[in-house]
């Protein structure tokens, strides 16, 4: 969210589904960049004198406020939702066994599947939502086959089926 020196509010959103999400119960989308990741929103966004309210997750990246902040925006970060790993439990494992590919949509299920299961238990393919996730598996160890050009959930679907 940002406010203008004029008080007028407008609200941007890294992507088509946090744009479709807020359009969902009544809050209109006036900026989505070209590209769904941090880097594109602040190439996207004036500079400004204005104030940013930054919902994010606890952990995020600091690319957001830091980039909005060198354009001016006075950015006011504020934990929206945290995400919490899973328990490994014998059935997954089991499960993961069968598994043809395994695909992740953020950084934090990366580094959230690897503290529960290793390297060891990774598919044979492995297919990523985007660069910044595909970067974090690579770090971890993992093999990325696939990367969505679009980074939504069709855009992985997309990726994995040129595979």
């Amino acid at each position: 969210f940002l406010k203008g020196e004029r008080g007028s509010v407008q609200v941007a959103a890294i992507g088509v589904a946090t744009a479709d999400a807020l359009h969902a119960i009544g809050i209109e989308v006036d900026l989505i960049p070209e590209h769904y990741v941090a880097e594109s929103l602040v190439d996207a966004f004036p500079d400004g004198k204005g104030k940013v309210l930054l919902p994010n997750v606890a952990g995020a990246r600091n690319i957001l406020p830091e980039g909005l902040r060198a354009k001016g925006w006075q950015v006011d970060v504020i934990t929206a939702y945290t995400t919490v790993a899973a328990k490994p439990t014998p059935a997954a494992a089991e499960e993961l066994a069968r598994a043809d590919v395994i695909t992740f949509t953020s950084s934090s299920t990366v580094e959230n599947f690897i503290d529960a299961y290793g390297l060891t238990h990774v598919p044979p393919l492995v297919a990523c939502i985007g660069p910044v996730t595909a970067t974090t598996a690579g770090a971890l160890g993992l093999k990325v086959n696939a990367v969505a050009a679009q980074h939504t959930i069709p855009g992985l679907i997309r990726a994995l089926s040129s595979l």
